[in-house]
């Protein structure tokens, strides 16, 4: 299969929480293809501090979470952040942000998707919101907090 990840899936394989199973799983298949926007290198080490402020994780998890990152970052397919994608970005958020809730960060992962995915694609998150926008759109969606595709 082919994989596109968003941040909060992602996350999910460098630090234990619901979902982990599942994404380790997907992210260690050989045949599956693993793909993530540029810009989920920052929006990780974002989402690890989060953690960390919120006293979820500690100083060894941190570095632990990000160390990992770092060493795996190079084995996915990484697509750069484009003016098309920030333009189909901006699309979506006016199509979806009003009524379905979609956020920014969100709308940049979707768009990506949406420029790059084929027949068979699948976008693999761990938010409701952007699971069902990206279902409305007709993508093939992996929720690793749900039991379903």
């Amino acid at each position: 299969m082919i994989l596109f990840f968003d941040t909060s899936a992602l996350v999910k394989y460098f630090h234990v929480e619901e979902g982990t199973e599942r994404v380790t799983a997907l992210i260690n298949d050989s045949n599956n293809e693993i793909w993530i926007l540029e810009l989920a290198r920052i929006e990780f080490i974002s989402a690890l501090f989060r953690k960390y402020r919120a006293h979820i994780i500690n100083d060894n998890q941190l570095e632990s979470a990000i160390e990992g990152f770092e060493a795996e970052y190079s084995t996915f397919n990484v697509e750069p952040l484009s003016q098309p994608a920030a333009f189909e970005a901006e699309y979506l958020l006016k199509k979806y942000g009003k009524t379905e809730g979609l956020r920014t960060l969100d709308a940049l992962h979707f768009a990506a998707f949406r420029l790059l995915a084929e027949e068979g694609w699948y976008f693999v998150a761990a938010d409701e919101v952007l699971c069902h926008t990206v279902q409305l759109e007709g993508f093939n969606v992996i929720n690793p907090c749900r039991n379903s595709f």
